[in-house]
């Protein structure tokens, strides 16, 4: 049985969630940019190279959609993918110069955005929030994960 405080919980829980991707997803519309174009350009501005492994597990964006991505933002020429000198299946993506140059126009102003947010929460509080988020996604994915294998057997 669930109790009033577990539902209301889970509802604000759900809320908050559904409001922070909304917030992600208008930022995408006014700049745009798709969701996983936003996301490969954000992780590769804040962190010089990324395989696409990387990607998918930090995003939690589907693989289909990351190769989307990555294949529309190479087109563009705005990302190169170099492959591992020491295993030449693993391929890293970075930006080009222009890619850089792109991610800069695009996506330094929600990380301009972003800290002003950390500023007014403060650091220990938006740390705090970021840790709990991440503990109940990985919980609410793998609670997901056991549901479906539990319909698979059925």
């Amino acid at each position: 049985m669930i109790s009033k405080n577990h539902e209301s919980i889970s509802e604000l829980v759900t809320l908050a969630s559904v409001r922070a991707n909304h917030a992600y997803s208008q930022y995408d519309k006014l700049v745009g940019l798709t969701q996983y174009e936003s996301i490969i350009l954000y992780e590769l501005f804040t962190h010089p190279r990324l395989s696409q492994k990387e990607l998918v597990y930090r995003s939690g964006i589907p693989k289909q959609s990351i190769s989307k991505g990555i294949h529309i933002l190479r087109e563009q020429g705005y990302l190169e993918v170099i492959p591992d000198d020491q295993d030449k299946r693993v391929k890293y993506c970075a930006l080009t110069k222009e890619g850089k140059a792109y991610a800069q126009k695009k996506e330094a102003p929600l990380l301009a955005l972003e800290m002003r947010v950390i500023d007014k929460l403060g650091p220990d509080r938006a740390e705090l929030a970021c840790q709990i988020l991440n503990e109940w996604t990985d919980l609410l994915s793998a609670e997901i994960a056991n549901l479906k294998e539990e319909k698979q057997k059925q």
